[in-house]
Parts: structure tokens; C-alpha cells; sequence
């Protein structure tokens, strides 16, 4: 299947899905877990320097996956975007009025209905953890 993107002239150009990295979960497990074992090299801040990030890159094309291969910079870029998505999650399991579980996000009900509704408001990003659970909020937890 190819997507369009724009192109320099103002015309779609196709893209084939290996031009474009794609992340499972199984690749977000696998580089959640290579930086758990290394996690060291990121220091107290957990900034890694770029030769980490080429390491990732190398330990990422031992498997398989979906799209282009896994490079340095889309490797930190993910872990960028975890990191957030994982903050976004902390909030709402540490709201108090609002529960989190990996089986049904924050658990809404009837009664909690407003209060989430004003929590999305101020976090926008939280809007599809209602009633679903991220599989690497525990996994982070422990490591962020």
C-alpha cells in the first residue's frame, strides 16, 4: 500500500510503507528493554549520548519489523514520544477522583464523567486513556 506525500512542487508523490518507520508494540518493548539494561549510560537525566542511539539502532535491525529499518535518530525520536506518552499516563493514575488500570484506562464511569471531560480539556493527550490502558506505563515506571 503506498501513501502520498507532499512533494517540493506542490503535487503527491507515492511513498511505499518501507520509506517510513513503523513501531509495534513488540519494537516498543524491545527498545524498552534495551534501555532498561543500559540505562546507566543515560546517567540521572536518562540522556543518552549519540553513539547509544546508534547501538539501539544496530540491537533494533537484529529483528524483524514493519517499515523502513529502525535508525538512530527515529530510535531517540520514539523514546522521546514514550517518554511523553508515560507522563501523560502518570498524570492520570496520579489524579486524585480518577483511577488508572492497564485494562481499562481511567475507568470512567457516569460519576466521573465531568471530571475527565475537564481533565482532557487541560490534557488533550489523555483523551484515549478513558477506558484504555497503555501496556508500558509499569515497565516506565520503574525505569523513568
Amino acid at each position: 500500500m503506498s501513501r502520498g506525500r507532499k512533494s517540493a512542487r506542490g503535487g503527491l508523490e507515492a511513498t511505499e510503507s518501507k520509506d517510513r518507520c513503523v513501531w509495534t508494540e513488540t519494537d516498543e518493548t524491545l527498545l524498552i528493554e534495551y534501555i532498561t539494561a543500559n540505562r546507566p549510560k543515560g546517567g540521572d537525566g536518562m540522556n543518552f549520548d549519540k553513539t547509544f542511539w546508534v547501538s539501539i539502532a544496530d540491537s533494533m535491525a537484529n529483528h524483524a519489523c514493519s517499515g523502513a529499518p529502525k535508525t538512530p535518530m527515529a530510535c531517540q525520536s520514539k523514546w522521546t514520544r514514550l517518554r511523553s506518552l508515560y507522563d501523560i499516563v502518570h498524570k492520570v493514575a496520579n489524579t486524585s477522583g480518577l483511577s488508572y488500570s492497564l485494562e481499562n484506562g481511567a475507568s470512567i464511569t457516569a460519576e466521573s464523567e465531568s471530571m475527565w471531560a475537564d481533565f482532557v480539556k487541560k490534557n488533550p493527550k489523555a483523551k484515549s486513556l478513558k477506558d484504555k490502558g497503555w501496556k508500558h506505563y509499569d515497565s516506565l515506571k520503574g525505569l523513568i
